[in-house]
């Protein structure tokens, strides 16, 4: 069996970035962009209204002694989308809105709150100093400043930074192809009828998930019964995806085909069995640039190797800077015991969000549980030769998401 760390480097070293097209701003969503993206003017391009309000010169906002406010005589009204036409002088002021270029000669804005209306004049009850509530030209990105570098996930801020720097199209990483088949004759699909000694099938629905929230293309293939034509048929439908996962089938009993399968149409093996737990008979391999994966038939044990493994694969054939999902350090709230000889990967509850994340076990580790990934946020992991894990000791995490 390979340790861990080493099966996953086979992996990683196997995957192989698959390159960059341009496309639609929105479809650039989740993607890694592909370029970096540079400013092509400031931005913003002009000195604004940050607060609607009055834009005026600070110092003629200063209340003479003994009096509470001080009179301006309102020359312009200015809306967001349009230029001033008229300048700011001594003792003048420009009704303003947010987003309105600021006019020439002002250098600040006061609040509407801090004004009240006087005929034709504005009353001004609190000074302002130069630069208040304005947003000043280029203050986010100046002109040919980066401002998103290659390999940046695009997410919400992102897509609206693109849109900000007039990037209608942009270009992002090709996303992978990925396929998932669910194998076994004990396992039918929800909304078929259930015969005695039966069960739902729901690897194939958790793995796609993880598939599309990795960033995939992915595509469910449907149930490969389990006999050899059956297989098959199903991965030579599969010969034109970036990656294919099987679920199920890949221990060691009389009716495990796939990776006898696998290899039947060519598929070169990698790797078999990895000294972890759960999910101790995972199978990869290599079909020119195809990967396969066969995952364990567990669901527990189908969703942390597709983490473990077929997560950071995505991730690389995306051109992603850090594959796998994120890893972080917590304290454990209770003494956990271990059989020593696997690395373990124990389903964990985040138990308060402090300035010290807190972590503890769930109750029940068997890997048919699916219930201990629905209530779990994180993976706790352990070394292969701990036999115990103290309350109050630091701990790594991988974060379910």
């Amino acid at each position: 069996m390979l340790e861990y760390p080493e099966a996953r480097a086979r992996v990683l070293t196997a995957a192989r970035f698959l390159g960059a097209e341009s496309v639609p701003l929105l479809e650039s969503l989740g993607r890694p962009l592909a370029e970096d993206i540079k400013a092509r003017e400031d931005v913003p391009p002009f000195a604004k209204a940050a607060m609607d309000g009055y834009a005026v010169r600070a110092a003629d906002t200063r209340a003479p002694e003994g009096a509470s406010s001080v009179e301006l005589e309102v020359v312009e009204d200015l809306p967001a989308g349009r230029v001033g036409r008229k300048a700011v002088g001594p003792g003048q002021a420009v009704r303003i809105m947010t987003g309105a270029p600021l006019s020439k000669g002002a250098d600040a804005v006061v609040m509407v709150e801090q004004t009240e209306k006087s005929g034709s004049a504005v009353r001004i009850l609190r000074a302002v100093r130069p630069g208040d509530n304005i947003g000043l030209a280029g203050e986010d990105l100046k002109k040919g400043e980066i401002g998103l570098e290659s390999g940046t996930d695009i997410g919400p801020a992102e897509l609206g930074m693109l849109a900000a720097l007039n990037r209608a199209t942009v270009r992002v990483a090709r996303r992978p192809r990925l396929a998932v088949i669910a194998t076994g004759d004990e396992i039918v699909e929800p909304g078929e009828r259930k015969a005695p000694g039966q069960i739902r099938n729901s690897n194939g629905y958790s793995l796609l998930a993880l598939a599309l929230g990795a960033g995939a293309e992915a595509e469910y293939l449907g149930i490969a019964r389990d006999r050899r034509s059956s297989l098959v048929r199903k991965i030579r439908g599969a010969g034109d995806v970036d990656i294919l996962v099987l679920s199920g089938g890949v221990s060691v009993g009389d009716h495990d085909l796939v990776k006898s399968q696998l290899e039947s149409v060519g598929v070169r093996p990698v790797f078999w069995k990895v000294r972890i737990k759960p999910g101790k008979p995972v199978f990869f391999g290599v079909r020119r640039r195809q990967l396969v994966f066969g995952l364990p038939g567990n669901p527990t044990s189908a969703m942390v190797t597709f983490m473990l493994f077929v997560r950071p694969a995505i991730d690389r054939l995306l051109g992603r800077k850090d594959p796998g999902p994120r890893r972080a350090r917590a304290v454990l709230t209770e003494d956990i015991a271990l059989k020593p000889g696997r690395r373990h990967f124990l389903r964990g509850i985040i138990e308060d969000a402090g300035p010290v994340l807190r972590v503890a076990p769930y109750a029940n580790q068997k890997s048919g549980v699916l219930r201990s990934m629905v209530r779990s946020r994180v993976l706790i992991e352990a070394p292969t030769d701990a036999e115990r894990l103290e309350k109050g000791r630091e701990v790594d995490i991988i974060f379910i998401e």
